[in-house]
């Protein structure tokens, strides 16, 4: 129903403008330009209404009527009007080019590839979120805390390794690792596994203190407990970013 009103309103645009311009004589280029600009509205492609056969013909028309008022201003052409067949060659072209611009439209992106990415970002996370749940349920750890501590230990890089040589998601020591059972620290399950079990380990050597268990995860449980009060640099800015994802993850 909008459309045909607005289809309707244009139209009627057009004829009276039409009118105007067929009384105005050869002075009437301003009303020829508003009238193009008011049926040209009617065009496919920049989310108006699909342009008619009746709306392309008035286009078409007036753009013939501004050509020969053109003509009729230098007397040195004598060239006849342009014909019917003419007119509908110059029709049927119009059509096509109309068609083929909605066709182009209809097939492009609807936004500038962000969103694209994150569809692919989430389906290459969904195995993760699996791991994630599954070592959340087996050891009690909230699955926010566990993806915040691999937020910040390698950034969903299951192949990262640190400069002293910690591996995969959740930046597991070789020597831990192997204490875990671990046999390849880049298999996404068993470093999550094993590093929600570390973790598990040491909430519990600290009463469930998330603080001291995260320091101890970062810089070692003796370190902890023998120099807990004075974290290094490092650990506090690594404190931080954990409780500033576990905080995203479960907001």
């Amino acid at each position: 129903m909008v459309i045909n009103q607005v289809e309707t309103r244009v139209q009627n645009d057009v004829s009276r403008l039409k009118a105007q311009i067929e009384a105005a004589g050869n002075s009437s280029g301003a009303l020829f330009e508003e009238a193009l600009s008011a049926a040209g509205n009617m065009k496919s492609g920049s989310g108006n209404p699909p342009v008619t056969v009746a709306t392309a013909a008035e286009i078409l028309h007036l753009r013939m009527l501004r050509s020969a008022v053109s003509l009729g201003d230098d007397t040195s052409n004598n060239d006849p009007p342009p014909s019917s067949q003419s007119i509908n060659k110059a029709l049927s072209s119009f059509l096509e080019q109309e068609r083929n611009g909605a066709a182009v439209s209809a097939t492009l992106p609807e936004d500038d590839g962000s969103k694209s990415e994150n569809r692919t970002q989430n389906a290459d996370r969904a195995p993760l979120d699996a791991i994630i749940s599954k070592a959340s349920n087996r050891y009690g750890v909230d699955a926010g805390l566990i993806k915040a501590v691999i937020k910040a230990e390698s950034n969903f890089n299951s192949h990262a390794v640190s400069h002293a040589g910690a591996q995969g998601l959740m930046q597991l020591m070789p020597a831990t690792a192997k204490d875990l059972g671990v046999s390849d620290s880049f298999d996404p399950e068993q470093n999550v596994m094993a590093g929600t079990r570390f973790l598990k380990d040491m909430l519990n050597r600290y009463g469930g203190n998330v603080e001291s268990a995260l320091a101890a995860y970062n810089w070692g449980p003796g370190n902890v407990d023998r120099k807990g009060t004075s974290l290094p640099r490092e650990t506090r800015d690594y404190l931080v970013k954990v409780k500033g994802y576990y905080t995203q993850y479960t907001g």
